[in-house]
């Protein structure tokens, strides 16, 4: 009797270890699926990144990175890359304000339609926009340069909360290499204005666009550059004539004085 208690009691065992391994491998499928589900958050991830900053080799990822002297100013991309001959550089004009021109050592021009699958070299980009500022382009892009994160950046550094962009579309004569970055200028256009990046890797990009995502090269919201000479606090003209005013009563009064003293 003892002896089949035994055999039941390993049985039982054996069958709740199956159980237990059962279970595992249904918990391990789930993980998995859900990798699986999640895996367009993957391609969220920008690589080649490129970056547009006043100065320095590798991201500043100012959220975004003030430009407050636009006549120069440097064009990277992170990683370890090559990119594609030309270079795209976007200006989105601050409310249409100002006509923008690129600077850059290595010879600038309006991009062709067709570079890497633009379709207009010049778009307005408004609130109502479907896209972010690479696709007004006909760009394929993710990324986070959308209107409304324009607009909060502008407004969190002083600027009136802008209607609209105009979108300009440049090409730099450059293979942008990672470590290696240019340095660029631009003028024209008005402070509040967007200058945002787009290539593909070496040798991907046809008319048609980039061969992959992964080969696109493009400039996040974190490390767009962003036209921001420094504006004065909307008290500080009035704070200043105020203390003017009463300079020029405390003069007065000396004065008045001192006419009133010799008098006497």
């Amino acid at each position: 009797m003892m002896k089949t208690h035994r055999i039941l009691g390993r049985c039982i065992q054996g069958r709740l270890a199956m159980g237990r391994g059962l279970l595992s491998l249904v918990l391990a499928g789930g993980v998995l699926a859900g990798a699986a589900a999640s895996g367009p958050a993957l391609g969220g991830v920008i690589d080649p990144q490129i970056f547009v900053q006043q100065s320095g080799s590798s991201p500043a990822g100012g959220d975004p990175n003030l430009i407050v002297d636009p006549g120069v100013f440097v064009v990277g991309v992170a990683g370890n890359f090559v990119l594609q001959n030309p270079l795209l550089l976007i200006v989105g004009a601050y409310n249409g304000m100002g006509t923008p021109s690129i600077t850059y050592g290595g010879g600038v021009s309006a991009a062709a339609i067709g570079t890497y699958g633009l379709t207009k070299d010049s778009a307005v980009y408004t609130g109502t926009s479907s896209g972010t500022a690479y696709s007004q382009l006909g760009l394929s892009a993710g990324g986070s340069e959308s209107f409304g994160n324009w607009s909060n950046a502008d407004v969190a550094d002083g600027f009136a909360k802008p209607s609209s962009f105009t979108l300009y579309a440049f090409a730099l004569d450059t293979n942008l290499t990672s470590g290696n970055p240019i340095t660029v200028g631009e003028s024209g256009a008005a402070n509040g204005s967007f200058i945002i990046g787009y290539d593909c890797s070496a040798g991907t990009g046809s008319t048609s666009g980039c061969a992959t995502r992964g080969d696109i090269g493009q400039t996040p919201f974190t490390n767009a550059g962003l036209d921001a000479v420094t504006v004065p606090d909307p008290g500080t003209p009035l704070l200043v004539g105020i203390g003017a005013l009463g300079m020029g009563a405390a003069v007065r009064r000396r004065r008045t004085n001192g006419i009133a003293n010799s008098v006497a």
